[in-house]
């Protein structure tokens, strides 16, 4: 029969500690509700976006442009669109294509090539953009592993875009993250309690709208009752020059 040994002091010592042990660090609640009107208000954003990108047209100063001539190769050419917004086609006055997308641009080519042509098609094809389209991203900074730009996506939380980041560091404060949403002309500046939600909290999470900029603070700032002044010390600790075009919306 195997006889049971006695334990040993470091053991009894390690199973003492275990028993003391403090709570998990983190109890989220089992659901936290998202709010429907930021979903609204990201989406308007993106469509805000999208309306102002086909307003401006494909075609800026500088772009390259190819135009091919399937059945008069003779003609065909890449063109470097002029500061006054214009081309200048084979057989053609200069043409103004600022404002048109390459639709467009194509249907008016065919229409001024039906005098000049027997077969006046053409295909029109943007090779280089002097001045690409902005794609949509959000920008996390401060105590993260990986502070930089990430890719947008419809549905984006402020978690999400913190565990893109790489999640807090040791010394971020996920209870004054300060987000910057661009509305208009002008910046929202909100502070967000997210600890709360990881300590089991349910106020609602927002969504964010596209261009929004996270900033997770360290704890070594001083707490203050004053949220504005505390949005402003965020924000200068981090380097962000946004000027005097920002509103700070207090909780």
């Amino acid at each position: 029969m195997r006889r049971l040994l006695p334990c040993s002091p470091i053991l009894a010592h390690a199973l003492a500690l275990a028993a003391c042990a403090g709570p998990v660090r983190y109890a989220p609640a089992p659901q936290v509700a998202l709010t429907a009107p930021s979903l609204d208000l990201a989406r308007a954003a993106s469509r805000m976006v999208e309306a102002r990108l086909d307003q401006d047209g494909d075609f800026h100063a500088g772009d390259l442009v190819r135009l091919t001539f399937p059945y008069t190769p003779a003609l065909n050419t890449d063109q470097r669109v002029a500061l006054s917004g214009a081309i200048s086609p084979p057989l053609l006055d200069p043409l103004p294509i600022r404002g048109l997308t390459t639709a467009m641009l194509q249907t008016r080519l065919r229409s001024a090539y039906a005098a000049k042509l027997a077969r006046p098609e053409v295909s029109v094809a943007l090779l280089e953009y002097n001045r690409p389209p902005p794609p949509q991203e959000i920008f996390v900074l401060g105590e993260v592993a990986k502070p930089g730009n990430f890719p947008y996506r419809d549905g984006t939380t402020p978690f999400e875009g913190i565990a893109r980041a790489g999640g807090g560091n040791r010394d971020a404060d996920l209870s004054r993250v300060v987000a910057l949403t661009p509305i208009g002309d002008r910046l929202e500046a909100r502070m967000l309690d997210l600890s709360a939600t990881l300590h089991g909290a349910t106020t609602p999470v927002d969504f964010l709208p596209p261009y929004t900029v996270l900033i997770v603070p360290p704890t070594a700032i001083a707490r203050d009752v004053d949220r504005a002044r505390q949005i402003r010390q965020i924000i200068g600790f981090n380097g962000v020059n946004i000027g005097s075009a920002i509103q700070i919306v207090q909780p």
